[in-house]
């Protein structure tokens, strides 16, 4: 429908001789006053309402984007060597760990660069330290910090490059706002690896910037007890100030995902019903305290010869052994 000749919608001038908004009715123009160097009033452009909201739409959308691409960018170089847990978030947490799960989920939350506690995340391997590690990582990125997940053996690695090199290398582990520093103690404790690791742990102490470490050790009785002659002494005098301990305990989550793994695999390949000593049905030899014994060699040799093939039981294997 034409109103005074135009389509709805469309902009128009009013008594005044301003472009008007066919939208919203707000002004496009407005006049400017003559004065100074202008000697007669003139129309100048100006933004109606659609215009700014289409602009603040722009801006945020660019925001957005710029933000995914930072994202993108701080988590590439947060795991560097770490794609597994490259998507840890807390939203795929399966509570099993609740309390800890609360612990990590409020430091990645309220985490500031200029504090320098940080956590210590203890206990045996598998039960989620490093999952909750990752996720306290992906946290803080979306929150636009950096972070750096590495391990010992990143960090002696990255220290044997040439000197003029070592120190741009140890400033890349130092640099980052949250440094994650995995598996500590899991090497061996050689006074070579043990000066790389305290460069790393009082380099970060003395910047005042906070580390999340997860280990093995205890914390009450091989860390907070460390005696004086412990090798790692040094580095626990640093870990013991600014490290708050959360213990993690629990059957591993790595067996548990690697029973239900292997019962996926076999169905995948169409061999349930297969029984036999090289294809474990249920997995229930490897769940936690049922490891079994290490087997005698004669043992082992009916385990790799199964018996029911002609020429590759244990009786033929014995045989062939003594024609030699």
């Amino acid at each position: 429908k034409e109103q005074d000749g135009r389509k709805p919608g469309e902009d128009y001038r009013d008594a005044d001789g301003i472009l008007v908004c066919g939208k919203c009715g707000e002004p496009r123009e407005r006049m400017f006053p003559a004065g100074g160097i202008f000697k007669e009033a003139h129309l100048v452009p100006t933004m109606c309402r659609c215009q700014r909201e289409e602009a603040d739409r722009q801006r945020e959308e660019t925001e957005r984007a710029e933000k995914r691409r930072r994202t993108e960018r701080l988590r590439k170089q947060c795991f560097p060597s770490s794609g597994r847990y490259a998507f840890c978030t807390f939203d795929a947490d399966d509570g099993r760990n609740a309390a800890q799960s609360t612990v990590c989920k409020a430091f990645a939350a309220t985490f500031d660069p200029k504090d320098p506690e940080g956590l210590v995340l203890y206990g045996k391997r598998g039960t989620g330290k490093s999952f909750h590690a990752s996720c306290i990582a992906n946290a803080v990125i979306e929150r636009g910090f950096s972070c750096l997940v590495t391990d010992i053996k990143q960090v002696v690695n990255l220290m044997e490059s040439s000197f003029e090199k070592r120190s741009g290398n140890l400033e890349r582990i130092l640099a980052p706002d949250l440094l994650i520093l995995e598996d500590l103690g899991a090497q061996r404790s050689t006074e070579y690896v043990m000066e790389h690791v305290y460069d790393v742990i009082d380099g970060r102490y003395k910047a005042g910037k906070p580390m999340v470490i997860t280990t093995n050790f205890d914390f009450r009785e091989r860390i907070l007890n460390a005696t004086a002659d412990d090798p790692w002494g040094r580095v626990f005098d640093r870990i013991v100030e600014v490290g708050f301990p959360v213990k993690y305990d629990g059957n591993s989550r790595r067996r548990e995902i690697g029973m239900k793994n292997r019962k996926d695999f076999k169905r995948k390949l169409g061999i349930e019903g297969i029984e036999s000593p090289l294809l474990p049905d249920s997995g229930a030899d490897f769940l936690p305290g049922t490891v079994p014994a290490p087997r005698s060699v004669s043992t082992l040799r009916g385990f790799l010869f199964p018996l029911g093939r002609k020429g590759h039981g244990k009786r033929a294997y014995t045989e062939r052994r003594k024609k030699r």
